[in-house]
């Protein structure tokens, strides 16, 4: 099969990039060929069709160029330049489907109306709330405001979005744009949600439901190696912004002196979370790590963290820790529970219960028993339930599903 697979970005920059990347080699090597198209960019993967791609455009600081400023916004609304070049690609290579990832604002749903025109049928894998709420992620309860049904003038004033009324006015006015047009209701064919919530999330705003599959993500445990011991710390792996509740653990740090915690990443709030932890002895932020390196680092840990502040969908990094052996204290948010069995391979906590955490890992810092049990279960979870091969026939099924159907009539 030839198969596009369209992102906003053709690199690396997140969990949405990693899996059409990863997916994008996987089918390649099972002999498909897979067509990218994203918006170009100087840290885009190589690729022969970036031709096609949209031309870039700028999305931070675009105030002090008013004309940018105007090309971004129209872009996010609808693209005529991805219609043409998307139609273009189509033409020349004469794919049997699409496979859509995060198409907003750099590449916008423009690009579903070119596919509906030229019959080719269209899978989406929902990796965030963006199709129902003007924001990418929603607050959990008693840690933000939940702006799905925010109007116009309201999310305008509020500045939920970069802290900017401009932003936030534009951000609203377009989510808002498409769901008048039903742009994503009447041109994706299946929506492949990676856990019940989001699936449950869809259905509640308006989406039908006999369009909507549930697939669960996948990994390979034996890419990874277990370790059921450990070097005597909690880890914590992922950006550093407000929404990941890093904070949560080094107020807990504070409490527990004679626990040590390890975090791993950079972001927005790395500046102000260094302040926050200022003469902790038992807190150490380790900045960017991956490969060989960040695997080490999974195998040595007591457990891993995810205090996440909103409802993730399904994070990988569960599934990567629980390879490892790791059972997880996570944030009871989202389609987190759909991994993370309480008091079986991990235990949950409410996001904003400071003392449930502080509980919770000491829990696991002082009971050696319990947390090698969890230990054991984590990695069988992986094993019994997630594995990567199961992931991938599921989606060549929803492929086959919409190749098929009489009911999508897309017949070329």
């Amino acid at each position: 099969m030839k198969i596009i697979q369209s992102n906003k970005f053709y690199a690396l920059k997140g969990g949405a990039e990693r899996y059409m990347l990863e997916l994008s080699a996987w089918l390649e090597a099972q002999g498909h060929t897979t067509l990218p198209f994203a918006m170009q960019h100087p840290d885009n993967r190589e690729s022969p069709f970036t031709e096609q791609f949209v031309s870039y455009v700028q999305t931070e600081s675009t105030r002090s160029n008013p004309w940018q400023a105007l090309r971004t916004v129209g872009r996010m609304v609808y693209s005529l330049e991805a219609r043409r070049k998307l139609a273009t690609l189509i033409a020349q290579q004469k794919p049997d489907l699409a496979h859509i990832h995060n198409i907003y604002t750099q590449l916008s749903p423009s690009i579903l109306d070119t596919l509906k025109d030229q019959h080719v049928p269209v899978v989406m894998t929902v990796h965030d709330h963006h199709l129902i709420s003007p924001q990418y992620n929603i607050w959990a309860v008693g840690c933000g405001e939940d702006y799905r049904d925010v109007g116009i003038l309201k999310g305008t004033l509020v500045r939920y979005h970069k802290n900017s009324l401009a932003a936030s006015f534009i951000q609203t006015a377009v989510y808002k744009f498409h769901r008048w047009l039903k742009i994503y209701e009447k041109n994706v064919d299946l929506f492949m949600c990676p856990s019940q919530y989001m699936k449950r999330q869809l259905v509640a705003g308006g989406f039908p439901q006999e369009k909507i599959r549930v697939n669960h993500y996948g990994i390979d445990p034996h890419s990874i190696q277990s370790r059921y011991d450990h070097d005597g710390y909690f880890l914590f792996v992922g950006r550093l912004s407000e929404e990941k509740g890093i904070e949560t653990i080094v107020r807990a740090a504070k409490l527990i002196p004679d626990v040590m915690f390890k975090i791993v990443g950079r972001g927005s709030q790395m500046e102000r979370l260094h302040r926050l932890a200022e003469g902790l002895a038992n807190v150490e932020f380790l900045g960017f790590r991956m490969g060989v390196e960040l695997a080490d680092l999974y195998r040595g840990a007591m457990a891993v963290l995810l205090p996440s502040r909103v409802h993730e969908n399904f994070p990988l990094a569960i599934l990567e820790s629980m390879a490892a052996g790791k059972p997880v204290i996570a944030s009871h948010v989202g389609g987190v529970p759909e991994i993370v069995e309480d008091r079986v391979n991990g235990l949950l906590v409410n996001p904003a219960d400071l003392h449930g955490w502080v509980e919770a890992i000491m829990r696991l810092a002082y009971d050696e028993e319990l947390r090698l049990s969890m230990a054991r279960a984590a990695r069988s979870t992986v094993e019994q339930r997630f594995q990567l091969d199961d992931h991938y026939r599921r989606l060549m099924a929803m492929y086959e599903e919409v190749l098929r159907s009489p009911s999508f009539n897309h017949e070329k």
